[in-house]
């Protein structure tokens, strides 16, 4: 920053001003990599954003809702691959796919962050690209195929991961350390459905989900940690396959 002075009382340096915009425009910033940012002005305080084409960026998947003895037959696939046609086939996503034998399967990334301000709280804005071959209006075995299938997102202080519950049925620990409907409720973002109606048939999209800024709550650790997950959750009683291109998540300060 510098300051204008009228000319009789400072005579300003027109090389000083011009290295000054210099080292302005040569902050980094670190979009579409796992580098954390900080900002100001009333925007995030600290902003962490993935491009999927660039790297899996430690993404790591995992599957819930379901029973122990199902997870043969409903065919749990997750992978980093090209995105299909019609879309640009070189380019990268996170695929991931399963046949929703249980009426209730989670499909989900998740991703430990650091370089957050230590034992801290934050609310979490998510910001969701990915995409959908499936049209919007479409009916299907236990709801349809796109409105049945709910994109969630939240942050925590564990790490998500499943856990066998009584029954013999995989549950997601981070959906159970209270009201287990009230979180699923809390964590929802939209559905699946792209812009074509059910007539036009099946063909991909991309469609990007925002949920608000205060979405998610989340108190770092002593070392500035905390953990993201995405994903779905199925109603609907068939195949699901998604490619996810592009996350972001907005942290502001209490």
């Amino acid at each position: 920053m510098f300051s204008l002075l009228p000319d009789n009382l400072q005579k300003i340096d027109k090389s000083s001003i011009f290295l000054s915009l210099l080292l302005i425009a040569a902050i980094p910033l670190f979009y579409g990599c796992d580098n954390i940012i900080g900002t100001s002005n009333g925007d995030p305080d600290i902003v962490t954003e993935y491009n999927f084409n660039e790297s899996e960026h430690s993404w790591e998947p995992l599957f819930t809702d379901y029973n122990v003895e199902q997870g043969e037959d409903m065919e749990l696939t997750a992978e980093y691959k090209s995105l299909p046609e019609p879309l640009n086939t070189d380019e990268n996503a996170h695929f991931i796919s399963a046949i929703n034998r249980s009426d209730d399967v989670k499909m989900l990334y998740r991703k430990e962050v650091e370089g957050l301000e230590p034992n801290t709280t934050y609310n979490v804005g998510f910001d969701i690209h990915f995409a959908t071959e499936v049209p919007s209006g479409c009916a299907g075995i236990g709801g349809p195929p796109g409105e049945a299938v709910r994109v969630i997102a939240d942050a925590s202080d564990i790490k998500p991961e499943p856990f066998v519950d009584d029954m013999d049925w995989y549950r997601l620990n981070i959906q159970h350390l209270d009201d287990s409907a009230e979180w699923y409720e809390r964590v929802q973002l939209g559905d699946i459905a792209n812009s074509r109606e059910c007539e036009d048939g099946f063909e991909y999209e991309i469609k990007e989900l925002s949920s608000s800024v205060n979405h998610a709550t989340v108190t770092s650790d002593e070392n500035g940690r905390a953990w993201l997950m995405f994903g779905t959750r199925s109603g609907f009683e068939g195949q699901t396959d998604l490619y996810y291109t592009h996350v972001r998540a907005d942290f502001r300060e209490q």
